[in-house]
Parts: C-alpha cells; sequence; structure tokens
C-alpha cells in the first residue's frame, strides 16, 4: 500500500478542521473535550486499542495501541508518536482576522487556535495509527499514540503515560518544525526570586522596608547570569538564556509592599538541569546582595520543568526519517543533516527516559501562540507521508 495513496490530504485538512473547532484550552478542564474528540476519531477502528489514563483529576491523557501481527511483531520495535491534546488561550479574538476556533481554510493555510501547536499533528498522528491498524499484519512491531494533557502548562501528561506502561523504544513528538527533523531541544524550567520587604503606610514609609527598591540589584544579577549564559554554546541549539518575564507587588497604592515577586523564565542546554538552573542563580543573587545587611531575597523552583533533549543526529530512526522527509518536501535538495528546536516540549520527557525520540510535525514556531495561528495543508500531508515511510521501513525490518 502505497503512502500517497493511503493518506488523504483532503480528508487530513478536514479532520484538522474539527479538531480545531474543539477548544482546549490550558488552565481549565476543556481537554476532556479534545481527548473525547480524538478517541470518537479512533473508536471502533479494528486493530486500535485504546486506553485513558487520569494524569490529573477530570483530566485523562489518552494512549492509543497497534500492535502489528506479523511474524516476529512482538520483538519488534515500539513507536511513540507523541502530541499534547491543550492550547494556550486566546487572549484577545478582537486581534484575529477569522475566528479562533472555527478552523477556517484560507491561502492554503487552516487557521485557529492550535492549528499549529498542536492539532495539525493530532491530524497526523491519528492518520498514522488507522493506517497502521489496516497494514498491522505487515508490521513487526507496536505503534503507540500519546495524546497527553498539560504539555501547555508544564503538566505531567506525558510523563503520566510512560509511567502507566506506554513506553517504546523510539519516539516521534509531532510539535511544529516545519517538517524538519530535530535530534536536539532545549529544556526550560521557571524560576521565581522572592524579595522580603515589610509593609507600612506609605506616609511614612521609613519606618518599613520596601523590596521594590530592591528591584534594579536583583536584575542587575539578573542580567549578569543572562551574560555568562549567551556566552555557552551548542552546535546545533542558541544560547541558554535566563529572561525576566513577569513581577508582581503590592496591592495598594498607598502601602508599602511586603514582598516582590519576579518570574524568570530559564532555557536549558543538553547537560543542564533544573536544579544546577537554580543554584547558579542563586550565586548571582548572594554576590548582588553582598554588603547589605537588609538583603533576603531568595529563588525557588517552579513546578513543570522540561529537560533538554539530545540523541545522535545519526540515530537510525532520524536518518530514516530525514531520508523520507527529504523526498517528500516541496523545496529541491536533502534536508539539512542536524537540526534543534530552541523551544521545549515533552520531546525531553521521553529522552529522559531512555527512548530515541525526534522532534517532527508541521507547521512553524513562529504561527504558534499568537492571534492567526496557522499551519500550511501542505505540511499535514508532507508529515505524514514522510512519517509513514520512515515507520514502514522501520517496522517491515522489525
Amino acid at each position: 500500500m502505497g503512502a500517497h495513496r493511503s493518506l488523504d490530504g483532503l480528508a487530513l485538512t478536514a479532520l484538522l478542521r474539527q479538531l480545531v473547532a474543539v477548544e482546549s484550552t490550558n488552565p481549565g478542564t476543556q481537554e476532556a473535550a479534545m481527548a473525547d474528540a480524538v478517541e470518537a476519531q479512533l473508536r471502533g477502528v479494528e486493530g486500535i486499542a485504546l486506553a485513558r489514563v487520569e494524569t490529573l483529576p477530570e483530566r485523562d491523557s489518552l494512549a492509543a495501541v497497534v500492535a502489528g501481527t506479523a511474524a516476529g511483531a512482538f520483538a519488534g520495535p515500539r513507536v511513540i508518536l507523541n502530541g499534547h491534546l491543550d492550547t494556550v488561550p486566546v487572549d484577545d479574538p478582537a486581534g484575529w482576522s477569522v475566528p479562533p476556533f472555527a478552523g477556517e481554510l484560507r491561502d492554503g493555510h487552516v487557521y485557529g487556535r492550535g492549528a499549529c501547536d498542536m492539532k495539525a499533528g493530532l491530524a497526523v498522528q491519528i492518520a498514522l495509527l488507522r493506517r497502521a491498524a489496516a497494514r498491522r499484519e505487515r508490521m513487526r512491531g507496536t505503534l503507540i499514540g500519546h495524546f497527553a494533557v498539560g504539555e501547555e502548562c508544564g503538566e505531567p501528561g506525558t510523563r503520566s503515560l510512560l509511567e502507566a506502561g506506554f513506553g517504546g523504544d523510539v519516539g516521534v513528538v509531532l510539535e511544529p518544525t516545519s517538517c524538519r527533523v530535530a535530534t536536539a531541544a532545549r529544556g526550560l524550567c521557571h524560576l521565581r526570586v522572592r524579595i522580603a520587604g515589610r509593609s507600612v503606610h506609605a506616609s511614612t514609609a521609613g519606618a518599613g522596608d520596601n523590596p521594590i527598591w530592591r528591584l534594579p540589584a536583583v536584575l542587575e544579577a539578573v542580567a549578569a547570569h543572562r551574560a555568562a549564559l549567551a556566552e555557552r554554546g551548542h552546535p546545533l541549539l542558541p544560547a541558554p538564556s535566563c529572561e525576566p518575564t513577569v513581577v508582581r507587588a503590592g496591592v495598594k497604592a498607598n502601602a508599602v509592599a511586603d514582598a516582590l515577586e519576579l518570574t524568570l523564565d530559564r532555557r536549558l542546554l543538553p547537560g543542564e538541569t533544573p536544579a544546577g538552573a537554580l543554584e547558579e542563580l542563586r550565586a548571582h543573587l548572594a554576590a548582588a546582595g553582598a554588603g547589605d545587611p537588609g538583603w533576603a531575597v531568595e529563588a525557588q523552583l517552579l513546578p513543570g520543568a522540561f529537560p533538554p533533549a539530545e540523541i545522535a543526529v545519526d540515530a537510525p530512526f532520524a536518518a530514516r526519517l530525514r531520508a523520507a522527509a527529504a523526498t517528500v518536501r516541496a523545496e529541491p535538495g536533502p534536508q539539512p543533516p542536524a537540526y534543534g528546536t530552541p523551544f521545549a516540549s515533552d520531546v525531553g520527557h521521553l529522552v529522559e527516559a531512555g527512548i530515541e525520540a525526534v522532534t517532527f510535525g508541521p507547521g512553524r514556531i513562529e504561527h504558534c501562540h499568537c492571534a492567526d495561528e496557522r499551519v500550511p495543508v501542505a505540511d499535514l500531508l508532507d508529515t505524514a507521508v514522510a512519517l509513514s515511510r520512515a515507520l514502514d521501513e522501520t517496522f517491515d525490518r522489525g
């Protein structure tokens, strides 16, 4: 069965538009509707076994398994296709040129919240699971679909699926890479710096201790740390970073704040850890406070970190997928031999679990988390066909 004959671009596009129409923003529990929608696409398909895994109360992740039945299938590879059910919220619908949940098709793109991150990837997963079920008698191995909750908020959807036994040997996270095979990814952790003060009425501010006055010194320490991080290199990834993103202090205009909290977005290179990032930040803060007897600045690691990921550029499945992608992309010539994603994703959890995992999916990261989020229709079929060819070769070899 040829890859193009068993995958239908029009059907993929229609499926994506249906998925975009199901709102699954996070924070919240709306992923349940998306889990139901995915399950409805796979329920009743002969050869697909479905399982719900309760990741968090009222928030189930979904696993779909196609076990090959060819001779030697039990000993064949277990390949994971991983995606997340949730999307970021829509901040201001007025900033969109299309309704955010209409799944509008325009100019060769599907528009809508989650179209690129990552319901296009989910549509490809569904299509490939159905295709695998139809040819399972030729498969030596098992294809496993992960449909995880909570990725956008660093919640443990993928980890809960792995802990429930839905692990594998090889993995593909279908986040947007413009159909390039990424064998490395930066990780992510969030750090919170707390500057303690003492609240008093603003008319007697001298009797208190205003933490806001110490913010410049803290930011100088963060800037020094950021500059040191910028000197670190990696052949496939941008340098690590430490970026202030949220500041909170005070509750009333006529009262001195009792504390200030600063949140930092810390991007990690392979070899770095969230715990190590915290200790480095603490060292810079301690140096900044030397000589200040009132210095009461603490830092902590927030929940929801993503480990960085890296596998060999020439790992067998990565090389196979890279070769397949080169045959279906519209651009002439071979794919770049090495690529890494600047963003974090659940690929870090797969690699941390010992799985040879890559990131490969439709769309561009620049078109995610923004007004008029969109994904090229051509990327849907390119991703599906390239993956189908790599999977066929993998399962035919067993």
